[in-house]
C-alpha cells in the first residue's frame, strides 16, 4: 500500500507538468522530444523551444538551430525587436544601407528608439559579429541607460578591466538584472562573440521579465545618481574615454560566421557550392562559421508557483543560506557579486529568494555530493548575510517526493523517478529580524544517465555556412561555392582536419541547377529574386559508417549587377531646309535621354557628307562641338551608301571632302583653302586643341576591309558600327557579323573575329542591335522586332516591342561572364521628328527604359574603348552569351512574328558562334547555328562585292543558309564544350 501511494504521488505531478511548465526558473535541456535536434546539450535549450514556440526565432530546415553559431548585428537586432514587440514602420526614416531588406524594420525601431547606432552615417555594420558587450549595451539603453547615465556602476566580472569605457555602466547593469553571467571563472569575455544560443537566452530573459525587469533596472539606475551602486565596488583602470557606437573599435572586421570549408568529392574543378535551408532569422548570407566554446551564461529565472507546504512540516533549521560549492584547486575563486549594504542595527533585509538547482542526473554514484541551495535579494540585487544575523535565519527545502530533506541533501533515491521527469521542489527560508518569511520553488528535470562520449570528429549532421545565392544576371559562377560545414553530436562544427578522408558529398536538384558535385551546372535556371531552390545534401563515409541525406535550400537575392552599355549614334543629314536636322531636334535629342538616363550620357553625332558641307549647317556643327565640350560627345562619320555602288577611289574622296568641308564649317578658324586631300587637313586638328573635335568613329551601312584600313591609316579611327546589324552587303544577305558582341575585326573581313596578331585590322567593329538578333534569321516567319522605332513598320505610338528586346537584354542571366553587355541604337532624329507614330515611339521607349538598371549611355568609340578596357586588344578574352525568348507580337504584316514559345540560346567567343532553340515542350535543344570561325584561309572580300557573293562561313548548321548540313565529330564536341563553359547542362538534340 505504501509503494501503490508514492506511485500516485509521482503519477500526480508528472500530470501537473503542463501546469506549472511555465513558471520554471531553472531551464535544464530535454534529452526527448525538442523543437530542434542538436540543442539538448545547449544551456539555453528551453529558452530556445520558447522562443521558438512565440515565432521569435526558428531553426533550418534539416530539423537544427545551431547554436553555436556566432550572430550577426542585424540578427540579434531581429531577435531583439521581435521579443519586444517593436517594429518599425516609419518608411521615411533614412536608414543604413548595408542593412537587409527582412531586418530593415528591426534595426529601425532599435534605431528611432536610440538603443543601436551604426559605424557611420550609412553603415549598421549589419553583417559583421556582435560582441558581448556591444550586446550588454542594447539591453541597457533599452532600460534607459544613455550617455548622460552616471558612470559608476563597474561590474564584478574578473575581466572587467578588458570592458571597454563606453560599456561599463551597460555590463554592470545587465549583470546586476542577471542577463548576464561570467563563465565558471566569472570571467565576462566582453569582445567575444555572441552566439546563436546566447543571444536568444538573453531576449528570452528580457522577454519572461516583463515590466518587473525594466522597474528593477529602473531602480538600480536612480541608485546610481545616489552612488549607492558604487559601493563595494572593483574599481575599474582608466581607459581612454570612446564614442558611445555600436561597432567598436574591438569588434572584428569580419563578416558573422566565418566559412569553414569542407573537402569535396573528386571533381576536377574548384571547390562547389552547396545550399543552406533558410531560417526565418536569416543566418547572414555567405557569413562564415567559426567554431567556438561558447560562454555559459545562466538558466532564466522567472516567478514561479508557490508550492504548498507538507501537512506536516518540520521546525526549519539554521545552517548556512547558501551552501558553498567549492571550486577546484586550479580554479582561481571569482569575487563575490556586489551585496547591499546592512545595517547590523535593524537586522537583515531581503525581499526574494530563488532556489539554485544543479542538474540532477539520474546516476546513484553523483547522489551524495548533490546539494540545493539558494539565493537572496535585495530590491533585485543579490545579497549574503552578515555574520551577525547568520543564526537568525533558518530555512527548510521540501518536496512532496520525499527525495531531498530540509538541508537540500538527497535522502530518498529510490523516490527519484526516471530520466525526464519532475521534482517539484520549494524552500521557505525565515528571517527572524526584523521578521520575513521567504518561499520559492523551482521544477526539477531529472536528466537520464549520460551516455559515453561520442568521437567529436563524428559527423551527426551538415549544413551550408550561406544560405543565400544571387541571382544569375549578377552570379559569376566559377567564383561561387557551396561553403560545407560539418557538426558531431554536441552540435559542434567539426574542423576539416579532422574529417574523415573517405568523405563523399552529393548534391541532389531536382530542378537541374546544380550537378552531383555541387557546382553550377545550369545558370540560366536560377529562379528570380526571393525564390527558393530546395535540394539533398547526400554525405557518406564507409569510415565512419556514415550515410544520411539532409534537406537544404537557398534563398535568391538580388547580387550585384555587371555594368551595362548603350551605344547611341545619332544621325545628322541633309542641305536643304525641312530635310535637315535642325538644332532644335539635336537639343530635343539629347535632352530627352538626359531626362531619364542623367546628365553623364555621352553620344555620337554621325554626320554625312551633305550635312558638312553647307553653311547653313554651322549653327548645327557650333552645337555638336558645344556638347563635345560640355558632356565629352563624340564627333563621327556616317557614310550610308552601299560600298558596291561606286570604286574605293571616290569613296576616299567622300571622305576627303567630309573632313575638309567639316573643318571649314565648324572651325573655321583652321580652313586653309586648296588643300583638299592633303594631309595638313587632319594634321591641323590633331592638337592638344582641336584633337577632341576629330572625327572617332564611322557609322555605315556596311563596312569594307579597305574601308577599315583607309580610316586608320588617315584619320586615326578604330571603330566602325553597322547599321544593318549582320549583313555584310545590303542588297543581300550573304555575310553575317556578330550582332551581339564587339570585336577586332578580321583585316581581310569585318564580319570575322581576328583570331591572331597577323589578321587583327586593329578596328573594333560593332553591329546597331536594331533586329531581333535570332528570330529574323533563324525560325521561319519570323518577325525583325528590333530597338529602331521604325522597324517594324507598325503605326502603334507605345515601344512594347522594343522595351521587350531591351528587357531581354537587361535580364540577361548570362550576364556576369559575358566580356561586355552592350545594346546600340544608330537613329535619324530628323527622321523620327518628321513620323508621328516613329517620334512617340522612341520617347515612349526612352521614357519606359528599366531605370534600375545600371546602364551606361555611350557612344560609339566610347563603347570601343570599354571593350579594349575588358578584352585587351585581341579577342582571345572576348564572349558573350544571351538567352532570348520570342515576344509575341505581331507585324502589319500577315505572317511574320516573334513566337513567345520559342527560346533561343545564343553563345559566342572569337572561335564560333553557336545558336540553339527548344519550343515549350520539347524535350531537348536543337543546335541551328555553328559557325566556325577559326576556319582558314578567310575569304578575302573585294570592295567592289557582287550581290551575289558569299563572303560568310556556311559551316554545321546554319539554318538560313544551310538548314540541312549536318554536324560534324568535331563541330559537336566543340559546342559541348562550349555549352559547358558557359554553365549550360540542359540535354542538346545534336543530329
Amino acid at each position: 500500500m505504501k509503494c501503490e501511494n508514492k506511485i500516485k504521488r509521482i503519477r500526480r505531478y508528472v500530470a501537473g507538468l503542463l501546469v506549472v511548465w511555465l513558471f520554471c526558473i531553472h531551464s535544464v535541456p530535454a534529452f526527448a522530444n525538442r523543437a530542434f535536434n542538436d540543442i539538448e546539450h545547449s544551456y539555453a535549450a528551453d529558452a530556445i523551444e520558447a522562443m521558438a514556440a512565440q515565432g521569435y526565432v526558428t531553426g533550418y530546415g534539416d530539423g537544427s538551430f545551431r547554436p553555436l553559431r556566432f550572430i550577426s548585428r542585424q540578427e540579434c537586432a531581429s531577435i531583439f525587436a521581435k521579443a519586444l514587440k517593436r517594429t518599425s514602420n516609419n518608411k521615411g526614416l533614412i536608414s543604413f544601407r548595408d542593412v537587409s531588406t527582412w531586418a530593415l524594420p528591426y534595426v529601425q525601431i532599435l534605431q528611432e528608439e536610440s538603443i543601436t547606432k551604426g559605424i557611420g552615417d550609412q553603415l549598421f555594420g549589419a553583417k559583421y559579429n556582435l560582441t558581448r558587450q556591444d550586446m550588454a549595451v542594447w539591453y541597457a539603453r533599452y532600460f534607459g541607460v544613455s550617455e548622460d547615465t552616471p558612470s559608476a556602476g563597474i561590474s564584478s566580472f574578473v575581466d572587467r578591466s578588458d570592458v571597454s569605457d563606453y560599456a561599463q555602466t551597460s555590463v554592470w547593469l545587465v549583470e546586476q538584472l542577471e542577463l548576464i553571467e561570467g563563465d565558471t571563472n566569472h570571467y565576462f569575455h566582453p569582445k567575444q562573440f555572441v552566439n546563436r544560443q546566447d543571444a536568444v537566452l538573453i531576449a528570452y530573459r528580457v522577454w519572461l521579465g516583463g515590466d518587473d525587469l525594466s522597474e528593477r533596472a529602473q531602480r538600480l539606475l536612480e541608485s546610481l545618481g545616489k552612488g549607492a551602486a558604487t559601493e563595494n565596488q572593483p574599481t575599474s583602470p582608466t581607459e581612454p574615454k570612446k564614442a558611445a557606437v555600436d561597432l567598436a573599435p574591438e569588434i572584428s572586421s569580419q563578416r558573422a560566421n566565418l566559412e569553414t570549408k569542407g573537402p569535396r568529392s573528386h571533381s576536377p574543378r574548384p571547390d562547389p557550392p552547396a545550399g543552406p535551408v533558410t531560417p526565418t532569422e536569416p543566418v547572414t548570407p555567405t557569413e562564415p562559421v567559426t567554431p567556438t566554446e561558447p560562454v555559459t551564461p545562466t538558466e532564466p529565472k522567472p516567478e514561479q508557483p508557490e508550492i504548498p507546504p507538507a501537512s506536516d512540516p518540520k521546525p526549519p533549521v539554521t545552517p548556512p543560506v547558501t551552501p558553498p560549492v567549492t571550486p577546484p584547486a586550479t580554479r582561481p575563486t571569482p569575487p563575490k557579486p556586489p551585496v547591499l549594504p546592512v545595517d547590523d542595527s535593524v537586522g537583515f533585509v531581503a525581499d526574494k529568494v530563488i532556489i539554485k538547482a544543479p542538474d540532477l542526473v539520474n546516476q546513484p554514484e553523483t547522489y551524495p555530493s548533490y546539494q540545493l541551495s539558494f539565493q537572496l535579494y535585495n530590491e533585485g540585487r543579490p545579497v549574503i548575510i552578515p555574520a551577525a544575523s547568520v543564526t537568525s535565519v533558518t530555512y527548510a527545502f521540501r518536496d512532496e517526493l520525499g527525495v531531498f530533506d530540509e538541508q537540500g541533501k538527497i535522502a530518498h533515491a529510490e523516490n527519484i523517478p526516471t530520466a525526464d521527469s519532475f521534482i517539484p521542489v520549494g524552500v521557505k527560508v525565515t528571517i527572524a529580524k526584523p521578521y520575513q518569511v521567504l518561499t520559492a520553488q523551482t521544477k526539477l528535470i531529472v536528466k537520464g544517465k549520460t551516455p559515453p562520449a561520442e568521437e567529436p570528429s563524428v559527423i551527426r549532421s551538415v549544413y551550408l555556412a550561406t544560405n543565400n545565392i544571387p541571382q544569375s544576371t549578377t552570379l559569376d559562377p566559377a567564383s561561387w561555392s557551396m561553403p560545407y560545414v560539418f557538426q558531431n553530436a554536441k552540435g559542434e562544427v567539426i574542423p576539416s582536419g579532422l574529417l574523415p578522408s573517405d568523405l563523399k558529398l552529393r548534391i541532389e536538384d531536382s530542378k537541374g541547377i546544380f550537378d552531383e558535385d555541387g557546382h553550377i551546372a545550369n545558370l540560366h535556371l536560377i529562379p528570380t529574386v526571393n525564390s527558393v531552390i530546395p535540394f539533398k545534401i547526400e554525405v557518406e563515409s564507409p569510415s565512419q559508417g556514415i550515410h544520411f541525406i539532409s534537406d537544404a535550400e537557398l534563398t535568391v537575392v538580388p547580387g550585384e549587377r555587371k555594368k551595362q552599355y548603350f551605344a547611341v549614334s545619332l544621325m545628322l543629314q541633309g542641305q536643304d531646309p525641312g530635310s535637315t536636322t535642325t538644332v532644335e531636334q539635336i537639343e530635343q535629342a539629347r535632352q530627352m535621354l538626359m531626362d531619364h538616363f542623367g546628365p553623364n550620357i555621352k553620344v555620337t553625332w554621325a554626320m554625312e557628307n551633305r550635312f558638312v558641307f553647307v553653311e547653313t549647317n554651322r549653327p548645327q556643327l557650333k552645337k555638336v562641338l558645344e556638347y563635345v565640350d560640355q558632356y565629352g560627345d563624340e564627333v563621327g562619320i556616317l557614310d550610308g551608301y552601299p560600298n558596291n555602288l561606286y570604286e574605293l577611289p571616290l569613296w576616299e574622296l567622300r571622305m576627303n571632302e567630309w573632313l575638309y568641308m567639316y573643318r571649314y564649317n565648324a572651325l573655321t578658324e583652321l580652313h586653309q583653302s586648296g588643300t583638299m586631300r592633303s594631309p595638313s587637313v587632319f594634321e591641323s586638328m590633331d592638337t592638344d586643341q582641336y584633337r577632341k573635335y576629330l572625327p572617332k568613329s564611322l557609322t555605315s551601312f556596311t563596312v569594307n576591309p579597305e574601308q577599315t584600313q583607309w580610316l586608320k591609316d588617315h584619320f586615326k579611327i578604330t571603330s566602325a558600327m553597322g547599321w544593318s546589324a549582320t549583313q555584310y552587303n545590303v542588297n543581300g544577305m550573304y555575310g553575317e557579323g556578330s550582332p551581339l558582341m564587339p570585336y577586332w575585326s578580321n583585316k581581310d573581313n569585318p564580319m570575322v573575329p581576328a583570331q591572331r596578331v597577323s589578321d587583327n585590322s586593329g578596328t573594333v567593329f560593332m553591329n546597331s542591335i536594331t533586329i531581333d538578333p535570332i528570330g529574323s534569321r533563324y525560325t521561319k516567319d519570323s518577325s525583325r522586332w528590333t530597338l529602331h522605332p521604325g522597324d517594324p513598320y507598325v503605326y502603334e505610338t507605345d515601344a512594347a516591342p522594343q522595351l521587350y528586346i531591351a528587357q531581354q537584354y537587361l535580364d540577361n542571366p548570362f550576364q556576369r561572364i559575358n566580356t561586355v553587355n552592350y545594346m546600340s541604337i544608330i537613329l535619324d532624329i530628323n527622321w523620327l521628328a518628321g513620323n508621328h507614330n516613329m517620334s512617340e515611339i522612341w520617347e515612349n521607349f526612352v521614357n519606359h527604359f528599366p531605370v534600375d538598371r545600371e546602364v551606361e549611355v555611350v557612344g560609339v568609340d566610347g563603347l570601343k574603348q570599354v571593350y579594349e578596357s575588358l578584352a585587351g586588344s585581341n579577342n582571345d578574352h572576348a564572349e558573350f552569351t544571351l538567352m532570348f525568348r520570342g515576344s509575341g507580337f505581331k507585324t502589319a504584316m500577315d505572317s511574320n512574328n516573334s513566337p513567345a514559345n520559342l527560346r533561343y540560346l545564343w553563345t559566342e567567343n572569337a572561335a564560333q558562334r553557336i545558336i540553339l532553340s527548344k519550343e515549350d515542350g520539347d524535350e531537348a535543344w536543337s543546335v541551328i547555328d555553328f559557325t566556325d570561325y577559326t576556319r582558314s584561309p578567310v575569304p578575302k572580300t573585294p570592295y567592289n562585292l557582287n550581290k551575289n557573293t558569299d563572303v560568310s562561313y556556311i559551316t554545321g548548321r546554319n539554318f538560313k543558309l544551310s538548314p540541312t548540313a549536318p554536324l560534324t565529330a568535331e563541330e559537336t564536341q566543340r559546342i559541348k564544350d562550349r555549352l559547358k563553359e558557359i554553365y549550360f547542362a540542359e540535354e542538346v538534340n545534336y543530329q
